[in-house]
């Protein structure tokens, strides 16, 4: 059992070293993504891309609001779980800003453009990216480390509005009529919005059931 136990807890921190990477590195280059779509909108003086660039940079700034707590083993549980339920709310938030970007798509026609093949870089690195955050969703919520679990839901929403954005860069590419691209955009992007309502409110009401459990004892006593 103790063997177990040791392993779990190896486990665990390879996790936590490989989370810590990753958010360091996902927060770069949401960075770098952010100030490239603001400076496009700026040059082509399009709305569409500054909230895309600002959506972007709220990400950046929730992993690197997670960055500290990664290896915070000695941080009170109550206080884990706090950090989590702030993810849950402003993912919400942030879906406000994913419907401001689908309306902006559809009223003005615009989205990300790829030169030449490089669209079917973008379609293979967006479904990779896609497929590894979910996975990452799944397992981590199975550890039960508020901290991991809300890295990879940052993650998986990241990835989500990637899609958005390629699936209106491909509409855009392939020359479909205003109907057809309106309809696909206004589709996928309430689909998009439902679901990271859907994962955020599920983070606030787990993160809720866990501080009362969490806070319950240390009530009583005092």
């Amino acid at each position: 059992m103790k063997q177990l136990k040791t392993s779990l807890q190896g486990y665990l921190s390879a996790d936590q070293r490989k989370t810590f990477l990753s958010l360091v590195s996902s927060a770069a280059v949401n960075l770098v993504y952010a100030l490239w779509e603001i400076l496009c909108g700026i040059y082509y003086h399009s709305y569409w891309f500054v909230t895309l660039g600002g959506y972007y940079l709220l990400l950046m700034l929730m992993r690197w609001m997670l960055l500290g707590d990664v290896h915070g083993e000695s941080r009170p549980e109550a206080a884990k779980w706090r950090r989590y339920r702030a993810c849950g709310i402003l993912l919400l938030f942030l879906n406000l800003i994913l419907s401001g970007i689908v309306v902006l798509a559809v009223a003005s026609h615009q989205g990300s453009r790829y030169a030449g093949y490089l669209i079917y870089a973008m379609a293979a690195y967006t479904f990779s990216k896609t497929g590894v955050a979910i996975r990452n969703l799944l397992r981590y919520r199975a550890l039960h480390d508020p901290i991991l679990a809300a890295s990879k839901a940052v993650s998986f929403a990241s990835a989500l509005v990637s899609m958005l954005s390629l699936e209106i860069a491909m509409l855009l590419q392939f020359g479909t009529d205003e109907a057809f691209f309106r309809t696909m955009t206004v589709s996928t992007g309430s689909g998009v919005c439902v679901i990271l309502s859907a994962m955020a409110i599920s983070m606030i009401v787990a993160a809720q059931s866990a501080l009362r459990t969490c806070e319950g004892p240390n009530k009583e006593s005092s």
